[in-house]
């Protein structure tokens, strides 16, 4: 006979002590990840056991890259010039190059990527560079990161969707925040940019998602953002509303900090560089 403790909640309500989904919960209960008695046809599940597995989850996670050995400057600055000559294929090189000395994708993406396009933006709105260069620098980055998009082994965190909202048409940096939650073990629906609110509301209800990344690159577009991430929060889904300021491994951080809380709060879900891909043209 299996004794059941006074004290215990339905799979409903740990699911949402946790900020699943239900589904997200039920499985992690089926998996025999989180423990869970039968009784009388439903789960039932002590909550000092939900609150030791929200807190396991939580835990930072040791990063698996290291520094290269000329420096992240010196490579940012070779990507600047491989992007600004239109120099795919030694842009993909040199990030194949890091990627097999062990650094991460997010730390690429972060201390490489977003600097030397960063550098660009800014030549540009100086008058030194032709709206076309910048153009064709991130559709390079966009496809260099598409061939190195990672599949890290290990139990998904849950199921987070990236997307910038109607009027935002820059994809680059829901790229680049789905990536780095992608490398972090969530399972990532990339919904890109210039997404009507609404018709992500229904999708993150029929999918069963747990987070949602806005990012934003337009400031007009903020308030929107802000308002739709407090739906979203109605919903019983966690949203973070991105901007200027901090770093890829700082959303992998809060994605996983918040994990077990219902919030919403800014960060910088996308590295954004400054110029072109965060001003309104």
């Amino acid at each position: 006979m299996t004794f059941v403790s006074d004290v215990t909640i339905d799979l409903q309500t740990a699911a949402r002590q946790l900020g699943v989904h239900y589904q997200t919960a039920y499985k992690w209960v089926r998996s025999g990840e989180l423990r869970a008695t039968m009784v009388m046809g439903s789960y039932r599940l002590e909550p000092d056991v939900v609150a030791r597995f929200a807190e396991r989850r939580a835990r930072p996670v040791r990063p698996r890259t290291q520094r290269p050995r000329m420096g992240f400057a010196l490579l940012s600055q070779r990507m600047y010039d491989h992007l600004l000559a239109g120099e795919e294929r030694q842009a993909d090189r040199l990030i194949g190059g890091l990627l097999e000395d062990g650094v991460s994708v997010t730390a690429i993406a972060q201390d490489v990527l977003v600097p030397a396009l960063r550098e660009i933006g800014e030549q540009w709105r100086a008058g030194r560079l032709e709206i076309s260069a910048e153009h064709r620098a991130s559709a390079i980055v966009e496809r260099i990161l598409a061939g190195h998009y990672p599949n890290p082994r290990g139990r998904r965190r849950g199921t987070a969707a990236v997307a910038a909202l109607s009027g935002d048409r820059h994809a680059l940096p829901t790229t680049l925040a789905a990536i780095c939650l992608r490398e972090d073990n969530w399972l990532v629906q990339h919904l890109g940019a210039d997404l009507p609110a609404e018709e992500l509301m229904r999708f993150c209800s029929r999918e069963h998602v747990d987070l949602v990344v806005l990012t934003v690159t337009v400031s007009e577009l903020r308030g929107a953002a802000t308002r739709t991430a407090e739906q979203l929060h109605g919903l019983g889904i966690r949203a973070l509303v991105g901007g200027p300021g901090r770093s890829l491994q700082e959303l992998q951080h809060l994605a996983r900090h918040e994990q077990h809380h219902h919030s919403t709060a800014d960060s910088q879900q996308s590295g954004e560089p400054d110029g072109p891909l965060q001003s309104k043209r």
